[in-house]
């Protein structure tokens, strides 16, 4: 083999080998020395931000709340509230959705009557047979 190839061979390898226990020995991580973060730590960092950002919210709104002479809230009641309008906007969709779905079902159901010559139905008339339903109107 020839000298020069040998001396550019054990150069490379002696260049990854110092490289190698360079990064295995640095303190900190190549991320660091780039200026970078894992997804880790920026996780921590914005729940970390936002406890402090609800703390800080939080006490604004008790200090209002006791300048009116109110109870002062804590983070479970806002969260209670939280689940609250939750549940209550679930409950809104579900009605909407049920009540557009009995629209598309009449809808199908009047236009198969009106081919064959039948009156048509009316929702007054789907409750009355089958329920009431979560629909305010009826």
């Amino acid at each position: 083999m020839d000298p020069f190839a040998l001396v550019l061979l054990g150069g490379l390898v002696a260049l990854i080998l110092w490289v190698w226990l360079l990064g295995k020995h640095y303190p900190g991580s190549g991320l660091e020395q780039l200026g970078l973060r894992t997804a880790r730590e920026i996780t921590e960092n914005r729940e970390a931000l936002d406890a402090e950002d609800l703390d800080q919210m939080l006490a604004a709104h008790n200090a209002r709340r006791r300048a009116r002479g109110e109870q002062e809230l804590t983070v479970a009641d806002l969260e209670l509230r939280v689940i609250e309008d939750i549940s209550d906007q679930r409950r809104r969709q579900g009605a909407y959705t049920a009540d557009r779905e009995l629209d598309q079902l009449l809808e199908a159901t009047n236009a198969r009557r009106r081919a064959r010559g039948l009156p048509e139905r009316t929702r007054a008339q789907v409750r009355e047979e089958f329920g009431r339903g979560s629909s305010p109107d009826a």
